[in-house]
């Protein structure tokens, strides 16, 4: 890849990436310098290139090769790559030692779904994720202080969103979406405002910019009323699967409410041809034989995985009734 950049404080600011693929992946350091900061815009088809075009021309910016680790100069070979930018922008990781990001960094990146950053990040610019609305799965690596600015991205994308934990702790987490109402209040003349979903009340799970997994836990009752069954089956197997800080008490909520839909949740992992949540669903769902045997017959159709590892569970575990129909589908 490439990079334009600029020197601030002895820091690298990265102003813009140019590649041939759909990912960007900002490297710790340029030139000898640590990036310490994305620019405004820096992603966005909104940035003001007359400008950038004189900072270029002056030398302000320079445009460095990641993969010779050379500089190359400010006018482009007819063959280098294009500005990654846009709708072309599917996924951002951001190195660890990164404090800040620009206003509009990612402005109208749509097709933006994924991006990773470090507990290092804590200066967000102004409207940062506007039009960004397929952004689902966020992955962050705390340090040994556990904090970070995740509470801020997440208000900041109503949308539902998947987050993977690294670092000092391990887990993962799915944020529900949420939106606001504004209802206008005719005789009173006023606007009142009303949230929809329970997205808002997880995102206030945290404390002093750590997660509080005990006020995380306490939002599921809400998810249960608010939210569809795929949402409430994925924050559960996350937080049955990665269960840090998670009280007995809260445990036995969600295992209760796994057991009551142990089928639906099957179907759903044969719908999606995952073998590991089938795996675990068997492992952990204590599931009787004839649930088995029931979504082997049903995992036929487009997922040999599924059958051979249910057939292979099923005669582990001594249960034959119905083995001669399942022994029908070649796998």
């Amino acid at each position: 890849m490439r990079f334009a950049y600029e020197i601030k404080n002895g820091c690298a600011v990265v102003r813009r990436c140019y590649d041939f693929g759909k990912e960007a992946e900002i490297p710790s350091e340029i030139d000898g310098y640590p990036v310490t900061e994305l620019g405004a815009y820096a992603f966005s088809n909104h940035l003001d290139r007359e400008r950038f075009s004189r900072e270029l021309k002056n030398g302000t910016i320079k445009i460095w090769n990641s993969e010779s680790g050379e500089k190359e100069p400010a006018e482009p070979s007819p063959d280098a790559a294009p500005e990654l930018q846009g709708m072309q922008v599917e996924a951002v990781s951001l190195p660890g030692g990164l404090r800040k990001i620009g206003a509009y960094a990612f402005y109208n990146c749509n097709a933006l779904a994924r991006l990773r950053f470090h507990s290092s990040l804590q200066d967000l610019g102004a409207g940062l994720f506007t039009g960004c609305h397929h952004l689902g799965r966020l992955t962050v690596t705390l340090d040994e202080t556990e904090t970070s600015c995740l509470k801020e991205i997440l208000i900041e994308v109503p949308e539902k969103m998947a987050v993977t934990v690294e670092g000092r702790i391990q887990a993962k987490l799915l944020f529900p979406e949420f939106f606001e109402e504004s209802v206008e209040n005719t005789p009173a003349r006023i606007l009142m405002t009303h949230m929809h979903g329970s997205g808002m009340n997880f995102r206030n799970s945290f404390y002093m910019k750590k997660l509080d997994f005990r006020a995380y836990d306490a939002c599921y009752y809400m998810a249960k009323a608010e939210e569809n069954f795929d949402t409430v089956l994925e924050m559960t197997l996350d937080r049955l699967r990665y269960p840090v800080g998670l009280s007995e008490e809260r445990r036995e909520d969600y295992r209760s409410w796994l057991v009551e839909h142990l089928e639906q949740a099957f179907e759903r992992a044969v719908e999606q041809r995952d073998l590991d949540m089938l795996t675990w669903l068997a492992e952990n769902g204590t599931p009787d034989s004839g649930l088995l045997s029931r979504m082997a017959l049903v995992s036929a159709e487009g997922f040999p995985e599924g059958v051979a590892y249910l057939q292979d569970r099923l005669g582990a575990s001594g249960h034959t009734k119905k083995q001669s129909a399942l022994d029908r589908f070649e796998l």
